[in-house]
């Protein structure tokens, strides 16, 4: 997982896209993720998916780097 991949994954069909169901989805899978043990969540997405990456920036995620067409980004899951 530290080079491929990430702890939440999302899709949203394409008649539902741009309605906030992606950032509800995503602030909805974190305090899961913190009830699993896990601190802060790793999420990916496609460098050229801006809608992707402004989700999880909403959610407040920390850009870690990119690696080849993915950007990596950290989500802390609770206090």
């Amino acid at each position: 997982m530290l080079e491929l991949g990430g702890h939440i994954g999302y899709v949203i069909r394409p008649g539902a896209r741009r309605q906030g169901h992606a950032t509800a989805m995503l602030a909805a899978a974190l305090p899961v993720c913190r009830q699993l043990g896990v601190d802060r969540a790793l999420v990916t997405c496609d460098a050229t998916n801006t809608a992707s990456r402004k989700v999880i920036e909403a959610n407040g995620g920390e850009f870690e780097d990119r690696r080849g067409g993915k950007l990596r980004y950290w989500i802390r899951t609770g206090n």
